[in-house]
């Protein structure tokens, strides 16, 4: 098995998708939003680009989609749900499809599109995200969201997290790509407090100047729950792990 790991849906590594088990990470927001609302029984999550897109998305589905998405960080003027996982709770997403827009997350997906399988990956299910990988036998590319195409500390510690995982448990022989082997490095440091982290990176930052400081500890939560957004027909449906 080889890992390679993209800093940003911008990296040129995101074109060796093709073939590949992709996970995708946005752990300020959007993964971790995915993840909880499957968790909390979501039917699905759409992930698409732009604003304009989701309206006609959510459109074409029936009276039970949910519209979700922000810029900025700010929930979408006319928009149901915003991109905090604290939003989707049970009563309100349980049994609905939800269509979501976010600046970085849902456009990384896009990126992926030519892979053969697709899973959003967080803190919050990272050894589900890993059991679920392995069990591909692929190999696997780890997509960071970044920001605007930048590198995201966040991001590249989430998926030095994942690499750890999926070190410990498989049985097979693994080679990692050097940006793979910088982000386990990476992880190493923030083991033990990510809410640290969160707090003291560059969008963390920016996240708790516009009033959202408690979705970092949601994010921060590790493996909170067994279920991995799993991309079947450009919808993520929540499969257990």
């Amino acid at each position: 098995m080889n890992i390679e790991v993209a800093f940003s849906r911008l990296d040129p590594a995101c074109r060796s998708a093709s073939g590949r088990a992709v996970a995708v990470i946005d752990v300020i927001r959007a993964t971790t939003t995915i993840t909880v609302a499957l968790h909390q029984g979501c039917a699905g999550v759409i992930p698409v680009r732009t604003l304009s897109e989701a309206r006609t998305v959510a459109r074409r589905l029936d009276k039970g989609a949910l519209l979700a998405g922000e810029r900025g960080a700010e929930r979408a003027a006319g928009f149901d749900l915003g991109n905090s996982p604290a939003e989707y709770v049970r009563e309100r997403v349980t049994g609905k499809t939800v269509v979501l827009t976010t600046t970085n997350g849902t456009r990384t997906f896009q990126a992926a599109s030519e892979a053969q399988a697709i899973i959003a990956s967080s803190f919050l299910n990272v050894a589900a995200a890993a059991r679920w990988l392995a069990g591909t036998g692929l190999d696997i590319l780890i997509m960071c969201a970044g920001q605007q195409g930048r590198f995201c500390l966040e991001d590249v510690v989430g998926s030095g997290m994942l690499i750890d995982r999926l070190l410990n448990i498989s049985d097979d022989s693994i080679e990692c790509s050097d940006a793979a082997w910088a982000a386990h490095k990476l992880c190493a440091a923030y083991r033990d407090d990510p809410l640290r982290m969160l707090r003291g990176c560059e969008w963390g930052r920016e996240i708790i100047r516009k009033g959202f400081g408690a979705d970092l500890e949601i994010c921060a939560q590790v493996d909170l729950t067994d279920i991995v957004p799993v991309m079947r027909a450009g919808c993520l449906v929540g499969e257990r792990s």
